[in-house]
């Protein structure tokens, strides 16, 4: 299966065909809040093993699998209530593979398989591109994506996230901003007003994130909930934490001037 997905006015996209919006970029102007803030990212390096975890010392034994990437497809695995498609978003300025859907590009996500694998991993996610001057690009799935529609998932049974990244350019940014949208955040949770503009009160968009560390080799990149910040620029900015009650989406994003070439492999919860 596969999702198609179009860039609509304001930052958000739309499978195509259907009126129901995933408001999946920081909107107009968002690029306030693209690359602020620093991180103690946990992350280690070697090369990477079989499936989750790949054997790393450091990286959590309790994991619950969202994607694995291996049946090749955009839907994330049905499991533990979750249900969701990869897509890209991105500013419409620069270029950027997989693209945004589109009547013109009628292209679906697909997994790239890996030359060599990863161990036992033979597919993962793999996103590049460049010139993007507003507020730049991503790629990301919902949680609970129903019919396409966007629906809040309770993931307070967990302390993080957890997975595996490289890059496929040496030269290319080498970190990410993983976003995750709350219902805070998010213009589905209904906090927020996703009409109001840079400098107005109660705005969207200003999702809790970790800027991530890349490397030329794969590692695991371990993210724990606590240690998750946001700019403060959206709806409640006083919000010590994330709403692990309410998340809707896991995006990588980067902000406009960075040349970008990621893959991303064996995401999960942990415990």
């Amino acid at each position: 299966m596969w999702a198609a997905w179009t860039l609509t006015a304001g930052g958000c996209t739309t499978l195509a065909g259907l009126d129901r919006s995933y408001h999946l970029a920081e909107g107009s102007g968002g690029a306030s809040g693209a690359t602020g803030g620093s991180s103690s990212a946990s992350a280690t390096g070697g090369a990477g093993g079989a499936g989750v975890g790949g054997g790393a010392a450091d990286v959590p034994a309790d994991i619950e699998l969202i994607d694995d990437m291996e049946d090749g497809d955009a839907a994330i695995e049905e499991a533990g209530g979750r249900v969701g498609y990869w897509y890209s978003y991105n500013d419409g300025t620069g270029t950027q593979t997989p693209p945004v859907y589109s009547e013109e590009m009628p292209v679906g996500f697909h997994p790239e398989t890996l030359a060599p694998p990863r161990g036992q991993s033979t597919r993962a996610v793999h996103t590049f591109g460049s010139g993007f001057t507003e507020w730049g690009a991503g790629v990301g799935f919902a949680l609970n994506g129903p019919d396409m529609g966007l629906l809040p998932y309770d993931a307070s049974a967990y302390a993080g996230i957890v997975f595996w990244a490289r890059l496929g350019d040496a030269g290319a940014v080498a970190t990410v901003k993983v976003n995750i949208s709350d219902k805070v955040s998010e213009p589905a949770g209904g906090i927020c007003d996703e009409a109001a503009g840079e400098g107005e009160a109660n705005r969207c968009f200003d999702h809790w994130f970790y800027m991530a560390p890349l490397g030329t080799e794969w590692t695991p990149v371990v993210i724990p909930f606590d240690e998750l910040t946001r700019v403060g620029w959206g709806a409640e900015p006083n919000a010590e934490a994330i709403d692990l009650a309410g998340l809707y989406t896991i995006e990588f994003r980067f902000a406009q001037g960075e040349d970008f070439d990621v893959y991303i492999d064996d995401i999960g919860f942990y415990r």
